[in-house]
């Protein structure tokens, strides 16, 4: 995104890009999209054609390069999951707030292994491989650990709709998630949407909405397809609709200490 925002600053167009570096137009479209990474040679040559001297910018994105060369820490899960979820973890990891939404089921952030082990395997496509399956509850889990860590500067805000409280598989299964979650409130801004509050917000599919303390970063919304893929929306109008819709089923809901009574209420029936 920088890059972009340096050539667009050139008023430089993507054939231009490639006609002066000699590339192929799928090269600097794929840098661009963050697709693939850029080596730090290539970086300075491009860097170069947009002018930039300044030492310490040069500086800083050499690093910036050389960062997006790093094994992902989730590349162990990366035959199991999409590109599009690969791009989805790189943009929890640099958020600073985490907003979802979910009418039906409890957020992947949130499940327990139990839980998750259940959602997973309700799909087709791993009901039958159990290694893919297993993979994904160790990711969800993996996922977990990084976000809620304690020197994670990151905010989770989560509207979790009451119909997600019914008891799956079994009493157990629902009682020891309901005490994961009532364990992650001190680091968790859970409200719940009570089934008669909000009749719209059935028409509100899951979603994750991801901000971040960059001017070089815009919000973006991520749309859960449950339970093997997600959707990015990136453009502005879609992703302040989504903002708004999140803003009014908050507001729709109970606030945190009801919350917080509703659950230890669950757990002793």
């Amino acid at each position: 995104m920088a890059l972009r925002q340096m050539r667009l600053a050139r008023n430089y167009s993507l054939d231009d890009v490639r006609r002066e570096m000699d590339w192929s137009l799928s090269k600097v479209i794929r840098i661009e999209s963050g697709t693939v990474s850029i080596s730090v040679n290539d970086l300075r040559a491009l860097l170069s054609l947009y002018g930039v001297t300044n030492t310490d910018e040069t500086a800083g994105m050499v690093d910036l390069a050389r960062l997006a060369r790093r094994r992902h820490w989730a590349a162990e899960f990366r035959e199991f999951v999409s590109a599009s979820y690969m791009d989805f973890l790189g943009y929890e990891d640099d958020a600073a707030r985490i907003s979802q939404y979910h009418p039906f089921l409890i957020p992947g952030l949130l499940q327990t292994e139990d839980y998750a082990r259940l959602v997973v395997t309700a799909g087709p496509h791993y009901r039958t491989d159990n290694q893919a399956a297993e993979a994904r509850v160790r990711l969800r889990m993996a996922r977990q650990d990084r976000v809620f860590a304690a020197d994670r500067h990151c905010t989770v805000r989560v509207v979790l709709d009451e119909r997600a409280l019914k008891p799956v598989h079994s009493p157990d299964v629902m009682k020891r998630q309901i005490d994961k979650i009532l364990q992650l409130l001190p680091r968790l801004d859970l409200v719940i949407l009570r089934q008669d509050s909000a009749a719209e917000s059935g028409f509100v599919g899951p979603f994750s909405f991801h901000e971040f303390n960059s001017d070089l970063d815009p919000d973006v919304v991520y749309l859960d397809n449950q339970p093997d893929d997600v959707a990015l929306v990136e453009d502005p109008d879609m992703v302040a609709g989504y903002k708004a819709s999140f803003h009014d089923l908050y507001l729709q809901a109970g606030d945190s200490d009801t919350a917080r009574k509703m659950l230890e209420a669950r757990l002793r029936h």
